[in-house]
């Protein structure tokens, strides 16, 4: 196997450690909401700004406040895993 196929790997491997985390935090979690800021599963996630929006554009729902002007974003826990599943 050569260098590029392994670090690829290591990625993925990154990636789906990170969303396992992220799955056992949810499900631990005494929190009664079930979303997150952006900036938040990015950091949870390990993931930049760019990967984010490919996954919106293949799908990913956002959540944005019905607030004029307001530049927050929110994703839905259960539709972020629902997507990372699919």
């Amino acid at each position: 196997m050569n260098s590029d196929n392994t670090l690829k790997l290591q990625k993925i491997e990154g990636l789906l450690t990170d969303i396992l985390t992220l799955i056992h935090r949810e499900l631990n979690s005494k929190s009664s909401f079930d979303i997150l800021p952006q900036k938040e599963l990015l950091k949870q996630l390990n993931i930049s700004p760019n990967t984010l929006k490919n996954w919106e554009n293949l799908g990913l729902k956002r959540l944005e406040p019905p607030i004029e002007g307001t530049r927050c974003v929110f994703y839905e826990v259960k539709e972020v895993l629902r997507f990372l599943a699919d």
